[in-house]
C-alpha cells in the first residue's frame, strides 16, 4: 500500500500547490475511506499496531475522527516533507558544489548539514493558526478568532538568528534552533525519523552520484519560495 500512500500524497500536495481542488479532494476522500475501512477491520481483528491500540482506548478518549485525522497527518506529512527535504537538498547541493565537496570530504558533517538543509528548504513553508485571545505584536493588534500565518521558511532565513549570510548554504553552520519541525506543542512527532531517513538517503546520493547534477534545469522565477523545487520530480545524473 505504500505506493498508494505516495500517490495520495502527491495528489493532495498538487491540489494545494497548483490549486487543483478536485485532485486534492478526491485523494483526501480515498485516503479517508481507506482508513475508515481499516478502523472497522481493526475493531473486529485487532493486532499490534497503532490503530488497534488507539481503538482499545475507547471512543470516550479517542474518537474515530481523531484517529482519521492522525492517519491523514502521518501519511501526508510523513511522505511529503522528507521527500521535499531530499529534493530541495539535491537542488541546493547542485547549486553549491563547494558545499557538496565539503560533505564528500568529511561525512561526519552530515548530521549538521541535515539541519542546515532543513533550514534552507523548509519543507513545510507555512501553517496557519487561530488566535484564542487578543494579542499584540510589533504594534499590531490581533483579535481573538483571527487566523495568522506562521512563515517557517521566512523565520529560517532570519538574519537576526542566522547572520548576514542566512540566504546561503553553509553545511558547517552551527544551528541552535530553527522552525522546520515547528515548535512547542506542535513540534513534529516524526522529527527523529525524518533526520535519520534523510541522513541515510543523502549519504547514498552523495556517494553514488558523483558529481551530482539535475536532469532538468529549474527557472528560478518559477520557484519563488525556498521549498519550490521540492514539489517537482527530480532525476540525478552523472556528469
Amino acid at each position: 500500500d505504500r505506493k498508494i500512500f505516495d500517490t495520495w500524497t502527491e495528489r493532495i500536495v498538487a491540489g494545494a500547490v497548483q490549486n487543483e481542488n478536485n485532485t486534492g479532494l478526491d485523494a483526501i476522500a480515498e485516503l479517508t475511506n481507506y482508513f475508515t475501512e481499516m478502523i472497522e477491520w481493526r475493531k473486529k481483528n485487532p493486532e499490534d499496531d497503532l490503530i488497534s491500540q488507539l481503538l482499545e482506548m475507547g471512543e470516550e478518549k479517542v474518537s474515530i475522527m481523531w484517529i482519521l485525522g492522525l492517519a491523514f497527518t502521518m501519511i501526508t506529512g510523513g511522505n511529503d516533507t522528507t521527500t521535499g527535504l531530499l529534493g530541495g537538498s539535491a537542488v541546493l547541493l547542485t547549486d553549491n558544489q563547494e558545499q557538496r565537496k565539503l560533505l564528500l570530504k568529511d561525512l561526519q558533517l552530515l548530521p549538521g548539514a541535515i539541519e542546515e538543509l532543513l533550514r534552507m528548504t523548509s519543507p513545510v513553508q507555512c501553517l496557519s493558526r487561530v488566535l484564542v485571545k487578543d494579542f499584540e505584536l510589533h504594534g499590531e493588534k490581533l483579535t481573538s478568532g483571527s487566523r495568522v500565518l506562521l512563515g517557517y521558511a521566512s523565520a529560517n532565513r532570519d538574519e537576526r538568528e542566522f547572520g548576514e549570510n542566512s540566504e546561503q548554504l553553509n553545511v558547517q553552520r552551527k544551528i541552535n534552533r530553527m522552525l522546520s519541525f515547528g515548535s512547542g506543542a506542535h513540534f513534529c512527532l516524526g522529527a527523529s525519523i525524518a533526520r535519520l531517513q534523510s541522513s541515510i538517503a543523502l549519504k547514498e546520493i552523495l556517494t553514488n552520484f558523483l558529481p551530482v547534477a539535475l536532469a532538468i534545469d529549474f527557472p528560478k522565477e518559477v520557484f519563488p519560495t525556498p521549498g519550490g523545487p521540492t514539489k517537482q520530480r527530480l532525476s540525478l545524473i552523472h556528469i
